[in-house]
């Protein structure tokens, strides 16, 4: 059963699938069934890759020789490219814009250290003919500079942010990502973030079931990208509302993970 990815807005609220931490040591054997099963439902995922992993965190089952070509293979289906980082290293205790976590391989950092950093992930990213305009900070920090250093490289949209509805810091768009549960709370778009590597049986058949109940609810983030930005009262006001809030929703336990430590 196929969804409609023509990037209009529908009311009842958006979804957007984003899978975190794809590299070629990942829990393959519980990424790949699910992956399959979300693809077809026609649903275009986002996919956060990192270019030359080199965190031995996501060491899960040994590395995949055919990696850059499944990503290929991904981007054939439609899903939507994300540079997650470049080593996926974490070498400052800086939190960033958002605040959420003392640890980040970008913020904190000079602007010519963020820039070489990411120009690098970028250059493995095309060689491999899947690098796409867009950005995924591990553990969600990144500063101004990692901003400046995106924009002249050519990215245009980051999968993070507050509230529910896309909006510019400079000149980045910013699409929120608060949780990875559901809120339920039928407006804006809001982005289910999925850590594969630490989900259990019971963690994966809940998430499946939820995305197969919400299936028409699910839109493809490159549209929603390409979307203009009105940046009015209320999106504002709720962006504000859940830049507080959204730690103490981070400490709610997940129904997609169970078992997870992360």
């Amino acid at each position: 059963m196929a969804i409609p990815h023509d990037g209009v807005a529908r009311p009842g609220g958006e979804l957007i699938l984003r899978f975190d931490d794809i590299s070629p040591g990942m829990a393959w054997s519980k990424f790949l069934p699910l992956k399959k099963a979300v693809s077809a439902l026609g649903i275009h995922s986002v996919l956060g890759v990192v270019p030359d992993c080199r965190d031995p965190g996501l060491q899960i089952e040994p590395d995949r020789a055919d990696f850059f070509n499944m990503v290929r293979e991904w981007c054939g289906l439609g899903d939507t490219i994300a540079q997650h980082g470049t080593y996926h290293l974490y070498d400052s205790n800086q939190a960033g814009l958002l605040g959420l976590q003392k640890r980040s391989e970008f913020a904190g950092h000079l602007y010519s250290v963020q820039r070489a950093r990411l120009a690098l992930g970028k250059e493995i990213l095309s060689n491999e003919g899947v690098w796409h305009p867009y950005f995924m900070a591990p553990s969600h920090s990144f500063d101004l500079n990692t901003l400046s250093a995106l924009h002249n490289l050519g990215f245009i949209a980051i999968t993070d942010g507050f509230g529910f509805y896309p909006y510019r810091v400079n000149e980045m768009l910013l699409v929120p990502q608060l949780t990875g549960r559901p809120l339920g709370v039928g407006i804006g778009i809001q982005t289910l973030c999925v850590h594969i590597n630490s989900m259990d049986e019971t963690a994966i058949k809940n998430l499946l079931e939820f995305v197969t109940k919400n299936v028409k609810k699910f839109v493809d983030f490159k549209h929603v990208a390409a979307r203009p930005v009105h940046d009015k009262l209320v999106p504002v006001l709720l962006r504000t509302v859940s830049a507080y809030g959204i730690k103490a929703v981070r400490g709610l336990r997940d129904p997609f993970r169970a078992t997870s430590k992360v």
